[in-house]
C-alpha cells in the first residue's frame, strides 16, 4: 500500500534527521573538551554503583568547526520536520481513503 511506504519513508527521514542532530550536538559538546589525553582517558564512575561507566571512545584530536556543526544541526532539524510532515500527510491520505471506502 503506497501510504504505508510514505509513512515508512517519513519515519526513515525522521530517524536520519535525529542521527544528524545527535552527531552535530556531540561535535558541539566536544568542542569545549580539553585536549589533555590524561583527562580524556579518565573514566567516570556511575553514581549508584561506583563502577566505571561504559563509554565509547570519542576522537577529540580532530578540530571541530562550530559553524559546520550548527549547520548540520539545523539540517537535521529540517530533515526531521520534513519527515514528520510526510507522516502527517500520509496519515491524512490514509484517513481519507478509509472514509471514502467506508
Amino acid at each position: 500500500m503506497p501510504t504505508l511506504d510514505l509513512i515508512s519513508s517519513g519515519l526513515t527521514s525522521v530517524r536520519q534527521g535525529q542521527n544528524r542532530i545527535n552527531a552535530a550536538a556531540s561535535d558541539i559538546a566536544n568542542a569545549g573538551l580539553p585536549a589533555d589525553p590524561a583527562v580524556n582517558a579518565a573514566q567516570p564512575a556511575q553514581p549508584a554503583t561506583g563502577q566505571a561507566a561504559a563509554s565509547t571512545a570519542v576522537e577529540t584530536n580532530r578540530p571541530v568547526n562550530l559553524v559546520d556543526s550548527l549547520v548540520e544541526l539545523q539540517q537535521g532539524r529540517q530533515e526531521a520536520e520534513v519527515g514528520a510532515s510526510v507522516i502527517d500527510t500520509a496519515d491524512e491520505v490514509l484517513g481519507t481513503l478509509l472514509d471514502v471506502t467506508a
